[in-house]
């Protein structure tokens, strides 16, 4: 058994319930071109996706997911943040002493990791991170702070290391499970992205002549949404050619 979609499983489900909040605000037009699709099915929907999301992820709401994905976003911030402060003062506080200031920042992780990590790559960020903790003795941290680095920054780094790095295991987790492996799993994960499928096929329908609305019904650009990439298998299109003059 396979699936029918290209994209991780977690995203496709949070996307499922993203178009049963678009079908919600729209169901009056919904309604009206299909009598069946009427509040029970989009609820019938609706469990459907959070019963699968509470049994392989651990989570009932995609509002937990976003959280989780929050703090690691918050976290990150902050430790770019102090990584750029404290980049700065060894750069101007050493700069009497270059050979030194640059010894410093190679044994700090800066050279290696900094330029992705302040480009917001995770894995180089935690990279960092755990080289400037487990670089940074009790002589160079006296030394740092001797000539003028902030030593709550420094304290705050050292923290930051295993905090962002749990925090994006725990996330990352959240993404993918060895029980989705199942053809019990495959199985159920398909016929909700059908059933999303059908709606966003319709959607597009109904919304055609309204360029806002119709995206709304945009499969691949709901997943995509998320900072996920993925596209439709070979033959399967997201929504059915459109009929000239229809």
């Amino acid at each position: 058994m396979k699936q029918k979609f290209n994209f991780k499983p977690l995203p496709m489900l949070v996307a499922a319930l993203t178009v049963a909040d678009h079908f919600e605000a729209e169901k009056q037009v919904f309604n009206t071109e299909k009598p069946l699709w009427n509040d029970q099915f989009v609820a019938a929907f609706r469990q459907a996706v959070s019963l699968v999301m509470n049994e392989y992820f651990g989570i009932s709401t995609k509002e937990e997911l976003r959280n989780q994905t929050n703090m690691v976003e918050e976290l990150s911030g902050k430790a770019i943040a102090d990584l750029g402060m404290v980049k700065t003062q060894i750069e101007r506080d050493f700069r009497a002493a270059p050979e030194r200031c640059q010894w410093l920042l190679d044994k700090l992780g800066f050279k290696e990791f900094w330029s992705k990590a302040s480009n917001n790559n995770q894995s180089m960020l935690i990279g960092l991170l755990l080289a400037f903790r487990n670089n940074l003795s009790q002589a160079l941290f006296d030394e740092l702070e001797q000539n003028g680095v902030n030593p709550a920054r420094l304290n705050n780094l050292i923290s930051y290391a295993d905090t962002l790095n749990q925090a994006n295991i725990t996330q990352e987790s959240l993404k993918g499970s060895t029980k989705l492996d199942t053809e019990k799993a495959v199985l159920t994960l398909n016929d909700i992205y059908d059933r999303a499928i059908d709606i966003c096929a319709v959607g597009q329908q109904l919304f055609k002549k309204d360029k806002l609305k119709k995206d709304l019904f945009v499969f691949s650009n709901l997943v995509k949404n998320q900072g996920t990439q993925g596209s439709h298998p070979s033959g399967e299109p997201e929504t059915p050619p459109e009929v000239p003059g229809a």
